[in-house]
């Protein structure tokens, strides 16, 4: 009976140990899923909008990140407080073969075909935004591409309700049908990714994940190279309808994002019944009220058993736009 009892004893001990390594690795797991996801779009956006930022930067200010023109490549939507997850919207093109804007060979009275000095950068089903030198934005889709002609294309397109003179620009997104304005957001502890330029219903991506958080890295003073950090609920320059009204010069000193998740395993672990203390964006300071942008907060344990949970956190460069800066 007694070499039963300690067998007993044992085997209880390692099954809960492997419960728990079980646990803890289905959480990292999921949390490391959620970042990469994130990391890989955020790396990519303002892939064509970047280069055409200067001529972007002429077009009406409209509160909407699906439908502006202007060139915002990122815009975070900060939850309201630490524990409640952000979102953000990551911008790019897909243009197959154009990576500049090309310019208009004719003028173009509102509605009609476009002549553009591109033998073979556009192609039919594309996303197309024209900009005119007084500063008139509009986007549109190719219909068709007539075969070129000394350098000359005829663009028939779905229309567009402005006049475009011979010095417009025409930027080519690549094809409507791709998923050019990405939004990402956590709802019931679930991501989720949205398609806002074509109206698409929200795509689950990976479940339990308790907290997302986003930041802006930002070059305060001009240098080119970031300094500090800042939130999207932070007053005036980073709030999302300062964002999409701001010139290119403010949208360019973002220089990164810092991105931090929070996930949890599937199953309650019945020996773990304290609090959860959690962390993002810490720094090496002693005093942490001088880490910028750093947070905390506690998930509460139950006396019947609480979840493991997985912090993970990264800082992804926006290539796109330090490439293209000043240009």
């Amino acid at each position: 009976m007694l070499a039963l009892v300690i067998v007993y004893h044992a085997f209880v001990a390692t099954d809960a140990l492997r419960r728990s390594a079980a646990a803890t690795a289905e959480a990292h797991g999921s949390a490391a899923f959620a970042l990469f996801t994130l990391a890989a779009q955020i790396s990519g956006a303002g892939a064509g909008w970047a280069t055409a930022a200067r001529w972007l930067d002429t077009c009406p200010a409209i509160p909407d990140v699906a439908t502006t023109l202007r060139p915002v490549t990122v815009l975070i939507t900060d939850g309201g407080s630490a524990s409640r997850p952000d979102s953000l919207v990551a911008r790019q093109g897909f243009a197959h073969r154009l990576g500049l804007a090309a310019a208009a060979a004719a003028p173009a009275p509102a509605g009609t075909h476009v002549l553009a000095q591109s033998p073979d950068g556009f192609m039919a089903g594309d996303r197309i935004v024209a900009v005119t030198r007084s500063g008139n934005c509009a986007a549109t889709q190719v219909n068709a591409v007539g075969a070129p002609s000394a350098g000359v294309v005829d663009i028939t397109h779905a229309g567009v309700p402005i006049d475009l003179p011979i010095t417009t620009v025409l930027l080519d997104l690549g094809a409507a049908s791709r998923a050019s304005t990405l939004r990402f957001d956590v709802v019931s502890e679930v991501l989720r990714s949205q398609d806002l330029a074509n109206g698409d219903a929200p795509v689950p991506l990976t479940s339990s994940v308790v907290n997302l958080k986003f930041q802006y890295g930002i070059d305060s003073d001009g240098d080119g190279v970031l300094d500090t950090w800042a939130r999207a609920d932070t007053a005036g320059a980073w709030s999302p309808a300062a964002l999409l009204a701001a010139p290119r010069a403010t949208l360019e000193r973002i220089k990164a994002i810092r991105v931090g998740v929070i996930v949890r395993a599937e199953r309650v672990d019945r020996t773990l019944v304290r609090d959860f203390h959690w962390v993002l964006f810490d720094c090496e300071e002693d005093d942490k009220a001088a880490c910028p942008g750093r947070l905390e907060g506690i998930i509460a344990g139950s006396a019947g058993g609480s979840y493991r949970y997985r912090v993970l956190e990264t800082i992804v460069p926006l290539r796109n736009v330090i490439w293209n800066s000043g240009g």
